[in-house]
């Protein structure tokens, strides 16, 4: 089963860097709960597949690398770099999220987090900053 940091590296890694939504189960609880501001993750293990479907064809070859892990019993907060492609300019863009996981059981019960969405959106092109 491995500790609740090795269950969030893993799902980092084959559920949202790999993109095997199959395995969705292994990892995350039927009652999965997420709390992010702007993003929709559905319910249970179908809004977690959903999800991790949608931002592959949102930002063609969608990756996170951990930075920064710190585990404190069923806690786990990570630090990432999100990358993937614009898919109008074919450019790569990166940007940070902070996870904060409640693990029980051996399945991620709770993700919630926020997004440095500002500097997505700069790079896709949504958002101009003024200029200083």
């Amino acid at each position: 089963m491995g500790t609740a940091a090795d269950i969030v590296r893993q799902a980092c890694q084959v559920i949202w860097t790999d993109g095997d939504v199959s395995r969705v189960a292994e990892f995350y609880a039927d009652d999965f709960v997420a709390d992010y501001p702007m993003t929709d993750w559905g319910h249970g293990l179908a809004g977690v597949a959903a999800l991790a479907r949608q931002v592959r064809e949102d930002l063609p070859g969608y990756g996170e690398r951990i930075e920064e892990l710190i585990e404190a019993g069923d806690e786990v907060v990570v630090r990432l770099t999100i990358t993937g492609t614009n898919p109008r300019t074919s450019q790569p863009v990166s940007f940070r999220d902070v996870t904060m996981l409640t693990v029980k059981n051996g399945r991620i019960t709770r993700q919630r987090g926020l997004s440095d969405y500002l500097s997505l959106y700069v790079q896709l092109g949504v958002v101009e900053l003024p200029a200083s």
